[in-house]
């Protein structure tokens, strides 16, 4: 099973609702793929394939690359992967702490791969983009874990009063430190669900302890592991991402997609700050077995 699941790719579909949503953003569609680790055990660039062509088949108005693109940083062939997109299509692209494993060109290369394929790669700052006729903020920093995102620069380049649509991470480490009411979604990977997922909410027990016996520095705190969240007014998303990471195996996760249609907020009389408000699942599986994989 736990071989299985590396092969079995999960397309969640969420309608996700936002307080005062402008009409004209109401069925906007957002396609998230992070955490590809191309070249790594147990990560089928078939799957990845499968994954993109998913995605573009939604008929997306915005595509994000969470970062993470190769495994260890190491390059290896994936064809068009990362630079074949629709033309007028935005494709907005973070980095992830494998991106800045590897030797000392490697991170350049990929940035270059990257915009040359007319990605447009968020470092700690934000961009305006024309999304369905109105102006969207979109904001991105580099990597949380290895401690480079910049949360408040990246906010920066916002104007007063107008918050981000959205904000993107590798990592959720980044919500942390988010402003109340600063963006309306955050999405992020990192944790691919806990991987081998021995608690519910995707935690890794002891995973500090253990990194402190072996020398290691603490990792940046992870507020959430997996799924949806309400957190300071902003809805995060996070995936269980789309390849492995250190062993190739998973267990009770599978790789994932997340596809997103956006909504107002429904008032279904659920509290203003439960997640469950504000998202709406448009799949086919059933709950067991979203609970089981």
């Amino acid at each position: 099973m736990t071989r299985i699941a590396t092969r079995w790719l999960r397309v969640t579909r969420l309608g996700l609702g936002a307080p005062a949503l402008p009409e004209e953003w109401r069925g906007l569609r957002i396609a998230l793929l992070t955490d590809f680790h191309a070249g790594g055990r147990g990560v089928p660039l078939e799957l990845l394939r499968r994954a993109k062509t998913e995605a573009l088949a939604f008929d997306p108005d915005l595509i994000i690359l969470g970062g993470d693109f190769y495994d260890e940083g190491q390059r290896v062939e994936t064809g068009d992967l990362f630079t074949t997109w629709p033309a007028q299509l935005p494709v907005i692209a973070v980095t992830g702490n494998h991106d800045f494993r590897g030797g000392a060109e490697h991170l350049p290369e990929l940035l270059a791969e990257l915009q040359a394929a007319g990605v447009v790669v968020l470092r700690n700052t934000a961009l305006a983009f024309e999304l369905r006729g109105r102006r969207a903020w979109i904001a991105g920093v580099d990597d949380p874990h290895t401690r480079r995102d910049d949360v408040p620069r990246a906010l920066a380049a916002i104007p007063d009063g107008e918050p981000a649509l959205l904000l993107v991470s590798h990592s959720p480490t980044s919500a942390l430190a988010v402003p109340p009411d600063s963006a309306r979604l955050m999405v992020a990977g990192h944790t691919h669900g806990g991987q081998i997922r021995l608690l519910p909410s995707g935690r890794l027990p002891f995973i500090q302890q253990i990194r402190r016996l072996k020398g290691l520095r603490p990792q940046p705190p992870l507020p959430y592991f997996r799924g949806q969240h309400w957190h300071e007014g902003m809805l995060v998303l996070v995936s269980d991402g789309l390849g492995q990471s250190t062993v190739g195996a998973r267990f009770r996760t599978r790789p994932e997609l997340i596809l997103v249609e956006l909504a107002e907020a429904s008032s279904d009389g659920l509290p203003c700050d439960d997640a469950a408000r504000y998202v709406t699942y448009l799949g086919n599986e059933s709950r067991l077995l979203r609970w089981l994989t």
